[in-house]
C-alpha cells in the first residue's frame, strides 16, 4: 500500500509523466492506494477540480488516523528532509 502526497496527486491529475505519477498510476491499477485525509482536503479544496475526479478521490480508502498520527507524520517528514540533497 502507498499513500501519495498532494504534489504527486496534482502531477498525476495533470497527466505529468514523472516517476511519482507513474508509480501512483500503477498503485491505483493494483488497488494499493490509501488516501491521506490532509491530502484529500487539499485536493478537494481546488474549486476547479472536476466533480467526477472529486467523487473518485472520495471513494479511495482513507488512512485511519490513530493516536500519534500527526507526530509520526512530522517525524517522518523531518527524516525525509534530512536526506534531501
Amino acid at each position: 500500500m502507498i499513500a501519495a502526497d498532494t504534489s504527486t496527486w496534482i502531477a498525476f491529475l495533470q497527466g505529468e509523466d514523472g516517476d511519482d505519477a507513474r508509480l501512483l498510476d500503477q498503485a491505483l491499477e493494483d488497488r494499493q492506494v490509501l488516501m491521506v485525509p490532509a491530502v484529500l482536503t487539499e485536493l478537494m479544496s481546488d474549486p476547479k477540480l472536476p466533480a467526477g475526479v472529486a467523487q473518485t478521490l472520495a471513494q479511495l480508502p482513507l488512512i485511519e488516523i490513530e493516536s500519534g498520527y500527526w507526530q509520526r507524520a512530522g517525524a517522518l517528514r523531518a527524516r525525509v528532509a534530512c536526506q534531501a540533497p
